[in-house]
C-alpha cells in the first residue's frame, strides 16, 4: 500500500514535466516587393492555435516599428486584427524574445527551440501556425500551417495571395 503512494506521486509529476518530443521550429516567409508609393514595411504576428482553430496558446513572434519613440509603433498592431483580438491587446509589449523590428521585401526565417518561447511549454500535439501580416495604407493577409510538434520532423507550406509569398514550416526533432 505505501509503494502505490510513492509511485504515483512520481508518474504524475512525470507527466506534468514532459517537455514536448520535438526540438526546432523554422518558419521561412517571403514579403514580396510591392510596387507601390509609398511602401511601409508590414507588422507580423506569428502564434500557435489549436488545430481546430482557437485562441491563441502562444505568441511565438510580433514585428512592428519598435523605433518610433514612446512605443508609439505597438498603437498600429491593431491592424493584426486576429492577433489582436485573441491576445494582442492583453500583451505588454516590447516582449522579450517575440517583438522585433519590422523586416523588408525578402525572405526571412524565424527559427525556434523547444526550450525557448512558448514552445517550452507548449506539450506534444498537432495545432495550427497563424501567421498575419498588416501593412499601413496596404493590405492584410492571414495565413494558417499546419503544425504537427509530436517529435516527428513536418513540413509544411502556405502562399499569401499579396502581402505575402511563401511560407515554410519545418519541424525538427
Amino acid at each position: 500500500m505505501r509503494l502505490g503512494h510513492m509511485v504515483l506521486p512520481i508518474m504524475a509529476g512525470g507527466l506534468a514535466a514532459a517537455p514536448a518530443l520535438a526540438s526546432e521550429l523554422t518558419l521561412e516567409l517571403t514579403l514580396p516587393q510591392l510596387d507601390t508609393a509609398p511602401y511601409y514595411r508590414p507588422y507580423l504576428a506569428a502564434w500557435i492555435e489549436p488545430a481546430a482553430g482557437g485562441a491563441p496558446l502562444t505568441t511565438l513572434a510580433v514585428w512592428y516599428d519598435t523605433r518610433l519613440r514612446d512605443n508609439i509603433g505597438a498603437g498600429f498592431l491593431k491592424d493584426l486584427r486576429s492577433w489582436w483580438r485573441a491576445e494582442g491587446k492583453a500583451m505588454t509589449l516590447p516582449a522579450d524574445g517575440i517583438s522585433g523590428p519590422t523586416r523588408g521585401p525578402g525572405t526571412h526565417r524565424l527559427t525556434l527551440t523547444s526550450e525557448t518561447g512558448g514552445l517550452a511549454e507548449l506539450p506534444p500535439g498537432n495545432y495550427r501556425l497563424a501567421l498575419e501580416v498588416a501593412r499601413e495604407k496596404g493590405g492584410h493577409e492571414l495565413v494558417h500551417l499546419p503544425l504537427d510538434w509530436t517529435g516527428a520532423a513536418a513540413r509544411a507550406q502556405a502562399a499569401g495571395t499579396a502581402e505575402l509569398g511563401a511560407v515554410r514550416l519545418t519541424v525538427t526533432p
